[in-house]
Parts: structure tokens; sequence; C-alpha cells
């Protein structure tokens, strides 16, 4: 008689799945079979005693990685990473006239988006710009060909930084304890912060920000509402902080602050925050907040700041086009053309053009109605999953409109829809076959670990997001 987990071809196809990363993560789903708490999210609650996580919907079952697909990983995060900073000066050779009109703002641009001219170019361009430093994460689905590029986001305001909490919480769990220990495995939980603090002492001692004393780190937030700093534990971030001051030398010991943009005072090339001086400045706000004097001081070399207007310009979902229509060319090396063709779908501008799809003519927008069910529309500028228009969960006149509008506002991506692999996880429906990203954070050129989303199937219109409601998860790395 089939198992629960067998009930369906597609929850038959997961184990496959699952097996490519672990097969420890077999034997969790067959743990899960004989253990029914598993399937109740009450069997859990101490998945939400972190007050950083409330704000969360929290996936109960980890997921398992080798350490040998850990480091596989890592290393196309980190080559993929290395590309999408070099695009502005290999393509655009950083000319303030080129770049300006290259990502030429809109009257539709999010309100907290600078307008891209060429004063602001030539300033923001110039050293120190904030592009080799600014933390990053980009978001994969793992598809038939391997893992797919979907989106790429730099700066200070990144989504995943307490997947560390949530790994905490799955190893504190009784039910995922249990399991541990019946199968006498060892697993290494994320360690993004830990490698993101790592890479800013790193960073900030480098730049000179710092030469002598506390190294201090404020973090930016706004609003300023008890759930959004809530999401902020200053706890681990002093532990972290003092555990990169240790690993890199530095012996005047420092604090990690929590603040609004107003606390942060401008004293000559120096930022000050209740009498004490500031090293990095990290901002984790709406858009909302005037950093202005911090990006002068940044600019003198007093302080270190992640990451300023540059990552509207890193952010842009135009870069993934600069590289997809070279993809060919001899812009890159023998080694990136095979990293490109592997990992990055292809992207081009959403604006009338010929060009080619799966090697063959192609014409915008005239083919988009035709091949509404292999496209996606994305405003360059769009975050959080919003603006995204997923062409196969559409009728052909709401496809339609889309492409009008994109059109229309002259700065929208059109991208080849990317098919994910079934995963298996729990929901409120039971155990469905869930679509997952994986969201791979880089620091320095150093691989920080991995952020997991996950949603069933179908929903929010195929974007997998905590905007839309996805849930969020922690890859745990099999060690030993």
């Amino acid at each position: 008689m089939p198992g629960l987990l067998d009930a369906t071809p597609a929850l038959l196809d997961a184990r496959a799945v699952h097996a490519r990363w672990s097969k420890v993560n077999c034997e969790y789903l067959d743990y899960v079979e004989r253990t029914p708490a598993c399937l109740q999210r009450s069997s859990y609650p101490n998945l939400y005693r972190d007050p950083s996580l409330r704000v969360f919907s929290i996936q109960p079952w980890p997921f398992f990685v080798d350490s040998a697909r850990y480091r596989e990983v890592g290393e196309v995060a980190v080559g993929m990473d290395r590309l999408l900073r070099s695009v502005i000066e290999r393509f655009l050779r950083n000319d303030p006239r080129e770049v300006a009109r290259f990502y030429g703002s809109n009257d539709d641009r999010p309100p907290e988006a600078p307008e891209v001219n060429e004063a602001l170019v030539m300033v923001v361009a110039e050293e120190p710009s904030g592009v080799a430093g600014a933390p990053a994460r980009a978001d994969y689905v793992e598809t038939a060909r391997g893992l797919r590029m979907v989106e790429y986001n730099a700066g200070g305001t990144l989504g995943g930084l307490q997947t560390d909490a949530v790994a905490g919480q799955y190893l504190a769990s009784p039910l995922t304890a249990r399991f541990l220990s019946e199968q006498n495995l060892r697993v290494r939980p994320p360690q993004i912060l830990q490698l993101l603090f790592l890479h800013l002492v790193e960073d900030t001692v480098r730049m000179g920000a710092w030469t002598e004393g506390e190294l201090n780190v404020a973090v930016v937030v706004r609003p300023a509402e008890p759930p959004r700093v809530a999401v902020h534990s200053v706890d681990a971030y002093n532990r972290h902080l003092r555990a990169a001051l240790r690993a890199c030398g530095v012996q005047g010991g420092g604090r990690v602050f929590l603040c609004d943009a107003d606390d942060l005072v401008l004293d000559g090339n120096w930022i000050r925050l209740h009498g004490h001086r500031v090293h990095a400045v990290i901002e984790q706000h709406d858009g909302s907040a005037d950093l202005r004097a911090t990006f002068r001081a940044f600019k003198m070399g007093g302080v270190n700041l992640y990451s300023g207007p540059i990552a509207w310009l890193i952010n842009d979902k135009r870069n993934l086009v600069l590289i997809s229509e070279h993809a060919d060319s001899d812009e890159f090396t023998a080694a990136e053309r095979a990293l490109i063709e592997a990992h990055l779908p292809w992207t081009r501008r959403a604006l009338p053009q010929r060009t080619t799809f799966r090697r063959r003519p192609f014409r915008i927008p005239e083919d988009l109605v035709e091949h509404r069910e292999e496209m996606v529309l994305k405003k360059a500028s769009s975050v959080g999953g919003r603006q995204v228009v997923v062409g196969r969960f559409l009728a052909d006149a709401q496809w339609e409109r889309a492409i009008a509008r994109a059109l229309s506002e002259e700065d929208w991506v059109v991208q080849e829809y990317e098919e994910g692999l079934p995963f298996c996880f729990q929901s409120e429906a039971g155990v469905v076959r869930h679509d997952m990203i994986w969201g791979l954070f880089t620091f320095g050129g150093r691989f920080g670990g991995a952020y997991l989303r996950l949603a069933p199937v179908g929903r929010a219109g195929g974007r997998v997001n905590g905007c839309q409601g996805a849930d969020v998860g922690a890859a745990l790395e099999v060690i030993g």
C-alpha cells in the first residue's frame, strides 16, 4: 500500500529531486511518514520563539544538502555574482552618458528610486562606488537544466538575513532533533550573518574607514515600527560583529546600533550616532531614508556604506539583458560563456525589436502573445516580487494588457519562464508539491549561504516571495 507521500506522481518525482541534494532528504520524508506529528504545524511551536522570526511564515521541514553539492552551489553563486558586478564597466564603460541613457528613469519609477541622469552617475560611479563591496543575493530556481538565475539583488536591504535564526529553530525543534539523533547525523546551519559581518569588517578596514579603536556599525531601519524593528536582533548582530573583529585582528571592540536615518549626523568626514563614531552603515529601510549626508561621508572615505544609490543600478534587471544579449560574444571568456549558458535564462528588454529566442528569429512585441506560457515580464526596478507578471498564469487578454504596459513604460524586461522541479513540503492542505527559490548570498567574492522560499505550485501567480505569502526555510549542510 503506498505511503502518504507517494499519493501522487508529483510527489514521487519530488523524492528523486530531494535525493539529488542529499539522500538524507529521503530519509527525512520516510521519518515524516512514520511520525504523524510532522504533518501538523502546531507540532513546531518553537519556530516562532525568536522575536525576529514572528513576521515570517516558516516552513517547518528542513532541507538537507550534502557538502559537495553545497560547494558546487557556492561556486555558481560567486561566478554569476562576479559577472553581474562587471556589467556597468564591461558594457557601458562607466561612461556617465551611456549609463544614464541605458538606465534612464521614467515617470513611473518607484518613488524611492533616484532619477538616473549624467550628474548622478558621475558622482555615484566614481570610487568608492560601493559596487565591489555591496552584499548580494541572487535568486535561482532549480530546473531540469540545473540552477537558473531569475533575479539579482545587491545592497544593504536584502531579505533572508534571518535564515540563520530559522536554521537554529530547526535544530531546536524536538521532532527534527529526534530525526537527527536517530540517523546519527551532524549538520551545519547557514552562517549568513557571520559571513556578512566578516565581510563588513574586512571591507571597512580595507577602505580605511576604520584605523583604530572601536569599529561601530549602524543599521538604518525605517519605518521604525515594532514588527519591522523586531526582525533585527541586535544581540545576534553584536555576537557576529565581535566574532568578525576577532577573526580580523581588530582589538578595539565595537557595537551594532539600530537607528533611523535622522539619527546619523555628519561630523566633518565622519558619521556620528548618539556621540559614537560610526564606521559602517547598513541600509535596512523602505527607500524613504535620506542618507545623503552618509553618502557624502562615504565618498570622502569616512564611513563605509551598504550600499547607497549604486544599488539601484546594480539591481536593475536590465543588467541581465546585457549579459544575455552578449552571451555568445567575445566580451566573455569561454568559462564565462559556459557559466551563462548553464545558469542565465534568455532575457531581453521589452521594447520593439527583432532578436532571437532559442536560436530562432523572435519579434518583440508580436511574438510575445504566442509565447505567453514561456515568458515572464518584470519591471526593471521591481522588488519583492511586485510588478512581475508570469504569462502562464494569465488569460490572453490580461497578458496583452501587461505587454502594452511594458511597452508604454519602456523599462521592463521579458525573461524566459523557468519551470522548477517538484519539491515536497508541508502546507495547510497537507503534503503538496512546492516551488522553491534558492536565494544565494555572496559577500566580497565569498559564498554566504542559502536562503529558501517555498510556496505550493501556482500560488500567487507563480511568484514565490514573502510578500506573496511564501514560506521561508533554511538548508542544513550534512557534514561527516
